[in-house]
């Protein structure tokens, strides 16, 4: 375990070398869209997340508060991050884990952290990390997302293999394989996040063309886009389409219908206190379901199109959208409005969101970034 901290003259000669005033103790950068690598300032106020094993860019994933307070951070390359209000501890395989790439977290019914890496699910039980899984097998699949639902079960996906569930006992395979109505059979590679919803109903948001499912504890329920949205080649895949019809691809038009979730790649999906879920697609905004019609958001509703990566509503019930283009945007049931490097985020390309225990708001950005919001500014704790 180690702890990072910059020695003050490396503070003290950005700050000359950049010749920016930072006010307030709040970390600002010169962090373009287009140039991760732009020389930026750092103050010497809050402690940051310092790179270890080199990445040069890398997602900062917001996953978890702990029951004892701890905010976790997973990333692409540098391992993990738990932050405990002071300072950062980063845990590589150095100390354990599997794998420095991580791409989910959880805590379970026990305390035990869970960290889904791209070499099977790790435990940490306060102490040390070690394998969740024996069997050689589970060790080295890839985990896209993790969940433990109500009744002690952990869910997770596995790229190339669909979704598994362990009961403590037995481990099983569902979604590995399915009919698709417009491009037939096809192996579901991609789970990219699980929820449970107040009834229980488990969800399961696709990243691969998949859309979404809804199991209730009996059978699975799929939600695609309508025939149009395939006729019209939204997803952009060039798929070999089994029809071979006359007026297939021939539309130019594509109009999200009600009854229908407007794209078939879901990157995350979340629960609304009117239990209302929401998804966050692709290329078609967000959408939001109330257990009967399907309401889109995009540029008509002055929110973008394309790129929404995560969704979270606060304890203020405002929904809180992450794009991977525009920053991030806030709802509060009537306007939207927007934040971006502008305002003191530290990156415009946001991959996800956490709500701390204090109200204040974390979004994790491509290019190793992490800020915090607390309703007022914006401070950055990256690097």
């Amino acid at each position: 375990m180690k702890k990072h901290y910059l020695p003050t003259q490396i503070y003290t000669f950005l700050l000359l070398f950049v010749g920016i005033m930072v006010c307030n103790g709040q970390v600002k950068t010169n962090l373009s869209k287009d140039d991760l690598s732009a020389p930026k300032t750092i103050t010497n106020s809050p402690p940051k997340m310092i790179r270890t094993q080199g990445v040069v860019s890398g997602n900062v994933g917001c996953e978890l508060q702990d029951k004892a307070g701890n905010l976790w951070f997973s990333t692409s390359g540098e391992g993990v991050y738990r932050f405990d209000g002071k300072s950062f501890t980063n845990f590589t395989t150095k100390d354990g884990l599997s794998s420095n790439d991580v791409s989910a977290i959880i805590e379970d019914r026990t305390g035990n952290i869970l960290f889904g890496t791209k070499s099977g699910i790790c435990k940490y039980d306060g102490g040390k990390f070690s394998k969740y899984f024996k069997s050689d097998s589970l060790t080295k699949f890839g985990i896209t997302s993790l969940l433990e639902d109500r009744e002690g079960n952990i869910w997770f996906g596995v790229i190339n293999k669909g979704i598994y569930r362990y009961d403590g006992t037995n481990v099983s395979n569902f979604l590995y394989k399915y009919e698709h109505p417009f491009y037939g059979d096809r192996h579901e590679k991609y789970i990219s996040d699980i929820i449970q919803d107040k009834n229980g109903n488990i969800w399961f948001s696709s990243w691969n063309g998949g859309g979404v499912w809804r199991y209730d504890g009996k059978s699975f329920k799929s939600f695609l886009p309508s025939a149009n949205y395939y006729k019209t080649n939204q997803d952009q895949r060039n798929h070999n389409y089994p029809q071979n019809t006359s007026d297939y691809l021939s539309s130019t038009f594509y109009s999200p219908s009600k009854d229908h979730i407007t794209d078939d790649m879901i990157f995350s999906a979340t629960e609304d206190k009117a239990g209302n879920i929401w998804f966050a697609t692709r290329r078609h905004g967000a959408c939001r379901y109330d257990g009967k019609t399907f309401t889109s958001f995009g540029e008509k509703e002055g929110f973008v199109s394309y790129g929404i990566s995560s969704i979270l509503e606060d304890k203020k019930g405002n929904i809180w959208l992450a794009t991977d283009k525009n920053g991030v945007f806030s709802y509060d049931g009537k306007t939207f409005k927007n934040f971006t490097t502008k305002d003191g985020l530290i990156n415009d390309s946001v991959k996800s969101i956490l709500e701390d225990k204090n109200g204040n708001i974390w979004f994790g950005t491509r290019g190793f970034g992490l800020s915090r919001y607390n309703g007022k500014t914006f401070t950055n704790f990256s690097e």
